[in-house]
């Protein structure tokens, strides 16, 4: 199960990086490749939020509840066992040891 998990982890990690680096910069657009000056009225008013950021932000949320859910996986997994009657099992190990 960890290991898919994981799998999952880096599949969306190496998505996300894809994504955020097809993106444009704000100021970007074709418009200021032609010297002007409010590149963003060139072709009328974006909308809130592109296809990509849209997708890059679910990801980030899947990305984010991924790394979480590792975290407490792993630490749940790596708690130390604490063992009951530990000196009678070190007795009995001792009393095997003494020869005949």
């Amino acid at each position: 199960m960890q290991t898919l998990l994981i799998f999952f982890f880096v599949l969306v990690s190496v998505i996300l990086i894809i994504l955020v680096l097809l993106q444009q910069g704000k100021g970007s657009d074709i418009g200021s490749a032609f010297g002007g000056g409010s590149s963003n009225n060139m072709f009328g008013p974006n909308s809130a939020l592109s296809p990509l950021a849209k997708i890059t932000s679910i990801l980030a949320v899947i990305f984010f509840c991924l790394s979480l859910y590792i975290t407490y996986q792993t630490r749940e997994e790596s708690k130390p066992v604490e063992i009951e009657n530990s000196s009678s099992i070190l007795q009995e190990e001792d009393t095997d040891k003494i020869p005949d």
